[in-house]
């Protein structure tokens, strides 16, 4: 059974094809400037032979229709635009439509790092901060697939404003683009280069990038009770430079939340495609 995920950022799309759990081909493409692009684009990815595709999205969606609901980072007028009947229409095959930080914890969850662990917390650090929660073996959803929404847990409430309508959220922390307006120069790569160089601001600003998500995560572990947290996207390469501030805070809210492990995605960059391949599997 052939299997096409998509994985939509606000700066690249990556796709993967699978044949079982076992990743038959992938690549990485600049996202289009619209919904419209993006579902062409898609449908030019299903090769002959796919059987489903999932797509996951940076937002809430609707899963039974298969509209995105709210999805702020990609270009163009997401709200309200019927991905999956689209898709669908173009492909001929069943399309599900998930949240990205959901499709990148079921492909951790079922087959990465949380492989085995019933009760985990899942955070994605991209362009935005995406978040998932597994409860017992399986990933939470919510009405607008928004649960876990850990990049939009308020840190600072007289921080910076946030896409969400809210203030100093993890997300203006720790999102790529917040690390680079921190820094004052860029991608997030290079202030993470600058970091391991000895750059005091650039290990200022991935310290602060940690402590907020040492916050968000300590909260959400106390009220869900999680004992791990598995955390991957494009800017998880800088958790090393992360992780002082946030075992800090972790470690703080320890007589009440116990031991956290903090583990490190191993599906790399394709995760979240994999995963939006994975809920495709359960849509056909």
């Amino acid at each position: 059974m052939t299997l096409l995920g998509v994985d939509v950022g606000g700066t690249y799309i990556k796709w993967a094809l699978l044949d079982g759990d076992a990743v038959a081909g992938s690549g990485v493409v600049s996202t289009p400037p619209g919904p419209d692009e993006t579902v062409a684009l898609v449908a030019s990815l299903a090769v002959r032979g796919v059987e489903s595709v999932g797509i996951g999205l940076p937002g809430h969606v609707d899963r039974e229709t298969g509209t995105a609901l709210f999805v702020p980072n990609p270009p163009g007028d997401w709200d309200g635009y019927p991905v999956g009947p689209r898709l669908s229409a173009l492909t001929g095959t069943p399309v599900a439509v998930v949240n990205d930080a959901r499709a990148f914890a079921l492909a951790e969850l079922l087959l990465g790092a949380a492989r085995g662990l019933p009760d985990v917390l899942f955070t994605v650090l991209g362009t935005g901060v995406g978040g998932a929660v597994a409860a017992r073996g399986a990933i939470l959803v919510g009405p607008r697939d928004n649960l876990g929404e850990i990049g939009h847990v308020t840190v600072d409430p007289w921080g910076a404003p946030c896409c969400c309508g809210g203030r100093g959220c993890v997300e203006t922390f720790a999102g790529g683009p917040a690390i680079v307006r921190a820094f004052g120069s860029g991608p997030p790569e290079a202030v993470a280069a600058a970091a391991r160089a000895g750059d005091g601001r650039a290990i200022e600003v991935l310290a602060r990038a940690g402590w907020a998500l040492g916050v968000a995560l300590g909260d959400a572990a106390s009220l869900l009770g999680a004992g791990a947290v598995v955390v991957g996207g494009g800017v998880a390469g800088a958790l090393d430079l992360m992780s002082s501030a946030l075992h800090a805070e972790l470690e703080r809210r320890r007589p009440l939340i116990g031991d956290i492990a903090v583990l490190p995605a191993i599906l790399g960059p394709m995760a979240g495609a994999i995963g939006a391949a994975l809920y495709g599997r359960r849509s056909s």
